[in-house]
């Protein structure tokens, strides 16, 4: 039994051998019996990013490849017998399809791959497609930086939710250079302060394709940019400096104020302790703000409409626009709802026309309207408010453009230069206002002589005191226009001549000017001496006069300063009960 076991193992062993060995003999014909070329692959499809792929080569001898189009490439690009090969195809530069051949030879046979690659698709694709801003933030930080991922040129258009709150949002594109391939680029978006409290504000900015072909549909895509609501303003002690400040940030105003102490220790800021109803009903005793001043600021608007909050202000001066001469600012009446308000300053604000309701700022006392833009005198408004309280005006130095003293040069555009043209009689029949000035203007031609002849009088104290005109002057100034012809019998003759400082406030017009009629200018009967005194000055300052007098050397030109006064009432001021003062002096060597 043993015997047989092993003979049939053995018979075993033997039988594999042998079909082993056909096996082998049978493949190695199969090897020798090939002659050509085979591929893995027939044809192959690539994204338009491109991409590698790699085949199997099966040849009998050697052979080479070659690829129609530079963009496709096979490494190895020869050899001899089976290998693996890498095809690479570059990143498309088209927007639609494209295709490439590659031969492979082996001696009289030849096999082909046929690569397909996609084109880019036409795409505007944002980073987000949702942004929130608040109210404010700093003015070099008031903007976003969206990302936009593009391979087509686009327009940029704005959709407002609310059609009266527009132009809010200005967006800047980069230069970028367009190809099929999606590249990024960065646009700004400069948002303006919002001041509503009421909701917030809302724009669509749509991206959308330019140069659209025919029988495409535009890509478009969208981004829905939100900017918060403001804290809301009650008025109170809280409400004004969020007021102050609200206003100080639309005007880009220069102030910077500790918002961390109170805000008694702001400076340009004046409290006091007050009683007035609350929006409850409620009669409360609060520290609040009754003066303010607002200087060096940079706005082409009106003063912001949450001037209305302060609505126990006393005084308000804004003073120092930039640019202010080449602004044309229309002041709308805002400011004239400030119940308590007796003294209004808007020196060098760039204003060009003045609101019709300020004719109802009853309580009004002073009006500083220098260095703006004004074409006309508001005479309504002066001569109505005139009838209350109102005691100070200045309308000096609103010149839009300077003519060097050649009137005659700009005499067809001289209505858009500043205040021009004859002085109306009205502003000399006012009756509470004791300073006026209409210095550095362009009025010209005579002084009305409001039908005043002092020739009827025999002594200079006849004159005086029967001249019935401006008898409450304090204060006049006229000087450096261009004014020409008689100095009329109530000005030479008018109580407080010597108090106006006439030399250099009422005489001396502009040197060498010629009106626009091309005329010299100036007066043909200025006095050479005012022998009479001032009845405003204290004996100090008649000596001081009397000194600066017998110098006999006057300069032609003015100072001017604002400072703070907290007691004086003396004119011109600005702001009783303590206040900013603004002084015109004669500079005397």
């Amino acid at each position: 039994m043993k015997r047989y076991i092993n003979s049939c193992h053995k018979l075993l062993i033997i039988s594999t051998v042998i079909f082993t060995c056909i096996l082998t003999a049978c493949e190695e014909a199969e090897e020798l019996s090939f002659n050509g070329i085979s591929l893995s692959e027939e044809q192959l499809d690539f994204g338009a990013d491109g991409g590698k792929y790699t085949i199997a080569l099966n040849a009998s001898q050697e052979w080479t490849v070659m690829s129609d189009r530079e963009w496709c490439l096979v490494n190895p690009a020869n050899g001899n017998g089976s290998t693996i090969c890498e095809i690479t195809v570059d990143s498309s530069y088209l927007y639609k399809e494209r295709e490439a051949h590659l031969t492979f030879r082996c001696g009289k046979y030849s096999r082909q791959i046929l690569i397909n690659q996609l084109g880019y698709e036409k795409v505007i694709k944002l980073d987000k497609n949702i942004l929130e801003v608040p109210d404010y933030t700093e003015y070099d930080k008031m903007f976003e930086t969206v990302k936009v991922t593009s391979n087509i040129s686009y327009d940029i258009e704005i959709e407002y939710d609310d059609p009266l709150q527009t132009d809010w949002i200005k967006v800047k594109k980069e230069d970028t250079k367009l190809g099929s391939i999606p590249r990024p680029s960065n646009i700004r978006i400069d948002y303006e302060l919002y001041t509503e409290s009421d909701k917030d504000r809302t724009a669509t900015i749509i991206f959308k394709q330019k140069d659209v072909e025919n029988n495409e549909t535009p890509v478009e895509t969208k981004l829905v940019f939100c900017q918060k609501k403001a804290q809301e303003i009650i008025p109170s002690r809280e409400g004004d400096s969020l007021a102050i400040l609200a206003i100080a940030r639309i005007m880009k105003c220069a102030q910077n104020w500790d918002t961390t102490t109170p805000i008694i220790h702001w400076n340009n800021i004046q409290t006091e302790e007050v009683e007035y109803v609350n929006q409850n009903g409620e009669t409360v005793d609060e520290l609040r703000v009754v003066a303010l001043r607002f200087s060096l600021f940079d706005t082409d608007r009106t003063i912001p409409y949450q001037i209305r909050k302060l609505d126990q202000l006393r005084t308000l001066i804004f003073t120092g626009n930039t640019d202010a001469a080449g602004k044309n600012i229309v002041l709308e009446d805002d400011i004239t709802y400030l119940p308590k308000l007796k003294s209004l300053s808007l020196l060098g604000y760039g204003i060009s026309k003045l609101p019709e309701r300020m004719k109802e700022m009853t309580q009004l006392e002073e009006l500083e309207l220098s260095g703006n833009n004004l074409t006309s005198i508001p005479l309504d408004i002066i001569t109505t408010l005139d009838k209350h309280h109102l005691t100070y005006v200045n309308l000096s130095n609103n010149r839009v453009k300077d003519v060097f003293g050649k009137l005659n040069e700009n005499a067809d555009e001289k209505d858009k230069l500043g205040l021009h043209g004859t002085i109306p009689e009205a502003l000399f029949t006012l009756k509470n206002v004791v300073y006026l000035g209409l210095s550095y203007n362009y009025f010209e031609g005579e002084i009305p002589d409001m039908g005043y002849d002092a020739s009827q009088y025999t002594t200079e104290e006849e004159k005086i005191a029967n001249n019935p005109i401006l008898p409450q002057m304090e204060n006049l100034s006229l000087n450096l226009n261009f004014l020409s012809g008689k100095i009329p019998d109530w000005i030479l003759y008018h109580k407080n001549l010597k108090c106006w400082d006439p030399y250099t406030l009422i005489f001396n017009q502009f040197e060498n000017g010629k009106d626009s009629s091309g005329k010299r200018i100036g007066f043909t009967n200025e006095p050479t001496y005012i022998r009479r005194s001032c009845p405003l000055w204290s004996a100090e300052d008649e000596e001081e006069e009397f000194e600066m007098t017998k110098s006999n050397s006057f300069n032609t030109n003015f100072k001017y300063s604002m400072e703070f006064d907290a007691t004086t009432k003396n004119y011109p001021i600005l702001g009783l009960e303590g206040g900013w003062r603004i002084n015109y002096q004669p500079m005397r060597k």
